[in-house]
């Protein structure tokens, strides 16, 4: 556990087969999945899925359930008030919970996580700038779009489905006929939900992967374009750039410079 100003961030395992019955927390949270998915319920709704890579935000008081079937691994941050008030000064207020979207959030994230295994003093400094960057993110996303979205069972099949096999080839039909719905209804009621197209969603997770890989390991950059899909490392480069700004070899500069 790490306590930084405004935020306190602890690296919390979840053992195979727990469950969490209904409870609430007297601060806002901040949770990043590291390894394992679980499912969080609130009040009626239908359970979501907190899947492995993805940063979702919970405020203050919100009475929630959650079951770690297989067992989880996640990185929480729990926020004081000051510091979400300092943040709802200047942006949207945060006030429902949900999936903060996007390539930014996500590689905050990882940076938090490396920052948080530093240990060292120069880290404090460094994992409270990215932890107010990540409020803001949440500010932006998580709570534009109202309540979490009652998404039908079905749609959460095919959203598994892509999270499984998003580094292989993937077709339309092939993803419609796991979720046992036709194509055009998928593709519809994907954006609709999901506020992307399913070729945008996979090209996302494809940077996701490559942003991690990029960061913390020495895989030849034409290798990790290869594994995440691309067909080449130029092809790859220009994508990376557009959804990140900076080149691959940039990124994992600055990911690898402590």
């Amino acid at each position: 556990m790490r306590h930084v100003p405004g935020f306190r961030v602890i690296e919390n395992h979840y053992p195979a087969g727990l469950e969490l019955p209904r409870h609430f927390h007297d601060y806002a949270y901040l949770s990043y999945v590291l390894e394992g998915p679980y499912s969080e319920s609130y009040g009626n709704s239908a359970s979501v899925t907190c899947s492995p890579r993805v940063l979702r935000y919970l405020p203050a008081g919100l009475p929630h359930a959650n079951v770690f079937d297989a067992g989880s691994h996640c990185l929480i941050v729990e926020v004081d008030r000051d510091a979400l008030k300092r943040v709802n000064e200047h942006s949207s207020a945060l006030d429902k919970p949900g999936e903060i979207q996007g390539i930014g959030s996500t590689w905050l994230a990882q940076r938090l996580y490396h920052e948080f295994r530093q240990g060292d003093e120069l880290a404090l400094v460094s994992l409270e700038g990215i932890l107010l960057e990540m409020l803001a993110e949440g500010a932006r996303h998580a709570g534009s779009k109202g309540p979490v979205a009652v998404i039908p069972r079905w749609l959460r099949i095919a959203r598994e489905y892509l999270e499984a096999n998003f580094l292989r080839p993937l077709s339309l039909a092939e993803i419609a006929g796991a979720a046992g719905v036709h194509r055009v209804h998928l593709s519809r009621e994907f954006r609709r939900y999901f506020s992307t197209t399913v070729g945008e969603f996979l090209r996302r997770k494809r940077i996701e992967h490559a942003c991690h890989m990029v960061s913390t390991t020495n895989i030849a950059l034409a290798e990790i374009a290869m594994t995440c899909g691309f067909s080449d490392q130029s092809h790859f480069s220009a994508t990376f750039r557009r959804q990140i700004g900076l080149t691959p070899a940039r990124f994992r500069q600055m990911a690898q410079a402590r």
